[in-house]
């Protein structure tokens, strides 16, 4: 595959979600691996062993690559870890993929985010590309193409350039500042404006420690919109000891599929807007009952702040 990005490989303390990862990569065989390695929580037992054995699976990658490494001696966290990790592939090669530990590839994962890196380089209206989808085919506007827009990224598999991650805002300016009625605009209902309000304050005020909703309100600001396959082409294993799961998967993952051969003319302006209300309401929770949802998670979540600042 020519013009390859690298692919970033996100890890901390889950060497069996690590080896899961590069054994689902064997077959594939990109040419520039990034390793990534979030340091030790010296608070948690064992943790500085498991960093450690997540760190050697970089011996696994038996194929022909080369291979950078980042490691860290302290514990960032996962936030900080990620947009740690993200920025320096960026820097150092203008694109990157990002493969989270749970992440799981599927045959056409690398060459549907390369193409589409390459495809999009240059279009200042496309700041992300999803190589994880949800969406069953009775729910997209043009279920014979292979991919669509959206305003909605996954944070599992995916990939940026540069110039779209310097728009990257941890203080999220724009979401602690937009109104309903800017949110609306972009999300399409009342509801999931409120929810999205809800889940900003969460992660403005380090209820949750969460990058993705930072890095999906930093494209909202800038306008920018998603690449996402219409086909899933890649597994999440997450909800077996993620960082942050709690509850279990209240979505059927869908099998991973073969694309679409027609990949047809995105239209930069226009989003599938049947596929974004199945996820607003499916996944993110943009209803009544998600509203109250997210109200009582974030009493929760500030009642775990509080037990744990003690």
């Amino acid at each position: 595959m020519a013009n390859e990005a690298p692919v970033l490989l996100l890890g901390y303390n889950r060497p069996q979600q690590m080896r899961g990862l590069i054994q689902s990569l064997t077959p594939l065989k990109p040419k520039l691996i990034l390793l990534a390695v979030d340091g030790p929580n010296n608070n948690r037992p064992n943790d500085a062993d498991l960093v450690r054995q997540t760190q050697d699976l970089v011996s696994e990658i038996a194929w022909n690559a080369e291979i950078r490494t980042r490691f860290r001696d302290k514990n960032l966290g996962l936030r900080r870890a990620v947009v740690d990790s993200v920025t320096w592939a960026n820097s150092e090669y203008g694109r990157v993929i990002v493969l989270e530990d749970d992440v799981r590839a599927g045959p056409q994962l690398l060459e549907f985010l390369n193409h589409n890196l390459s495809k999009y380089k240059e279009s200042s209206e496309i700041g992300h590309i999803n190589g994880y989808n949800l969406v069953p085919e009775d729910h997209l506007t043009n279920p014979d193409r292979a991919a669509r827009l959206s305003v909605y990224p996954e944070s599992y598999a995916w990939a940026t350039w540069e110039r779209a991650w310097q728009k990257y805002d941890d203080d999220m300016t724009w979401a602690k500042n937009a109104s309903l009625g800017d949110i609306k605009k972009i999300c399409g209902s009342t509801a999931g404006a409120v929810r999205w309000k809800l889940n900003f304050s969460d992660a403005s005020a380090e209820r949750i420690d969460s990058w993705a909703y930072r890095w999906l309100a930093s494209m909202w600001a800038n306008n920018l919109k998603i690449v996402s396959s219409n086909r899933n082409i890649s597994q999440y294993k997450g909800f077996e000891g993620g960082t942050h799961t709690r509850r279990q998967m209240k979505w059927s993952e869908l099998e991973i599929e073969q694309l679409p051969t027609n990949e047809g003319k995105i239209n930069n302006i226009a989003v599938d807007k049947l596929a974004d209300r199945w996820l607003a309401r499916n996944i993110f929770k943009s209803t009544t009952l998600g509203i109250i949802e997210g109200k009582i998670i974030s009493i929760v979540l500030t009642i775990i702040k509080k037990v744990k600042a003690k």
